[in-house]
């Protein structure tokens, strides 16, 4: 964990993740990312994140949440996923 402006959170691929709200931020965009393959990892969901940030002039997110979450029946029949979990993130894109 590392303190900046403030806030606690973590440097990945050269962006801020904070769960936290930085007062004053103005928001860039809200960022989300699911990714469809259980064996995937939270450091796959902040690469995706980091890479949609800083497309957009981002160098922080903020309010990042994550988790897994089950895949709905139907989804998994529809479309032929072999995976029953998927991982997801979103966020504040902000400039700090």
């Amino acid at each position: 964990m590392e303190a900046w402006t403030g806030v606690n959170g973590s440097v990945h691929k050269g962006v801020l993740f904070t769960e936290e709200t930085i007062p004053d931020a103005r928001v860039l965009r809200h960022l989300r990312v699911q990714i469809s393959r259980q064996n995937s990892n939270l450091g796959e969901v902040k690469d995706r994140l980091a890479r949609k940030a800083k497309k957009r002039g981002a160098t922080a997110v903020m309010n990042f949440r994550y988790g897994q979450k089950r895949n709905p029946w139907w989804q998994l029949f529809f479309t032929l996923r072999f995976d029953t979990e998927s991982w997801h993130g979103e966020g504040d894109a902000i400039q700090l």
